[in-house]
């Protein structure tokens, strides 16, 4: 498309993450919002109304329209892999939240398609774009920190999602610990060779769906590197979201973010602000910057910053992770039956 010209895009699904995409939309000129879509008829109306937009209960009506350039899939996850084949039948490329299915052969068939259709599919691991993640990602591959020996990720969620989330969430290691995986790859450009996770549940509802709530993942590397992973699925005092990664030259972090950065020191020590309360804002330039790369493949032919192969990965290593647990043992990478 003429890179002077509008990108006019349809809005599937009008919960969290779509209401994160409205805003990162009104705050890039290049990209408009022509659709929204909704099963929810009057938070669809009203919400098409406020932003002066047309409205639909289903896909089909602006999966049709020429005005419509492109698709943003922000719909439950359960929805995804449909959506994202109606869209790319449509001719239309495709913007989606993870994931982007349930299984390796939904991931595949997305994939296939976009490229016998030669339609740009963009899955939004986003935390690929946050400022500070990026940089310590260009400092590692610069080698700032000279022959990387060891790499820490911490996602510790805040506030505690509601049980009916966790229930439908495909599980933590599907859910949140994908992301992880992903920034693991992002990071080092290579895959591990072995992983062990162990896990436990402190929270009673999360535990009586079957699913845990705290997670430990050790992975060791072909060249002696190790890394790890922990999460849990609530931190009291914030949405706690860091990065160590450490070398024979020295260690590059990425710390926690707060609101302000105004810190008291007085006679009883130092008083420093909270950090950021949940991933809304915690995000907010990275939901920001992954519509503005989406864009950019649009009209540049800029390449795909997250490839097929990075969602498969990231998927095979969230099925080894909760294998690992279940069996109380490590497993080597290369076992899993895709690779």
């Amino acid at each position: 498309m003429d890179s002077s010209e509008k990108l006019n895009v349809a809005l599937l699904g009008l919960g969290r993450a779509g209401r994160f995409h409205i805003q990162s939309i009104q705050s890039i000129p290049g990209i408009n919002l022509r659709c929204v879509v909704d099963v929810d008829e009057p938070l669809a109306r009203r919400l098409a109304k406020e932003l002066e937009c047309d409205y639909s209960t289903d896909a089909d009506g602006p999966l049709g329209q020429a005005d419509v350039d492109a698709v943003i899939v922000a719909s439950p996850t359960h929805e995804h892999y449909g959506q994202i084949q109606a869209a790319l039948e449509a001719g239309k490329p495709v913007f989606t939240e993870k994931p982007l299915g349930s299984s390796l052969e939904e991931i595949d068939t997305c994939f296939g398609l976009a490229k016998r259709s030669g339609l740009p599919l963009f899955v939004g691991f986003n935390r690929r774009f946050d400022p500070s993640f990026s940089s310590l990602a260009r400092g590692v591959k610069e080698g700032q920190v000279g022959v990387l020996q060891m790499l820490r990720v911490t996602s510790r969620d805040s506030p505690l999602p509601t049980m009916d989330y966790i229930s439908t969430s495909h599980g933590i290691f599907h859910d949140c610990i994908v992301h992880d995986f992903d920034m693991l790859r992002f990071i080092t450009g290579v895959d591990p060779v072995e992983i062990y996770s162990v896990g436990s549940s402190f929270v009673e509802g999360i535990g009586a769906l079957g699913d845990l709530d705290n997670v430990l993942v050790a992975l060791r590397y072909d060249n002696g590197m190790i890394a790890s992973i922990d999460v849990n699925r609530f931190a009291s005092y914030g949405y706690d979201q860091r990065i160590e990664a450490f070398g024979s030259k020295g260690m590059l972090q990425a710390e926690n973010r707060s609101p302000v950065s105004t810190v008291l020191s007085s006679g009883d020590g130092l008083l420093r602000p909270t950090i950021e309360h949940s991933f809304p804002t915690r995000y907010r330039e990275a939901y920001r910057q992954e519509l503005v790369a989406f864009s950019d493949c649009l009209r540049e032919g800029a390449p795909m910053p997250v490839t097929h192969e990075d969602v498969r990965i990231s998927f095979i290593l969230s099925e080894l992770g909760e294998q690992s647990h279940r069996e109380a043992k490590p497993l080597r990478v290369t076992d899993h039956p895709a690779l």
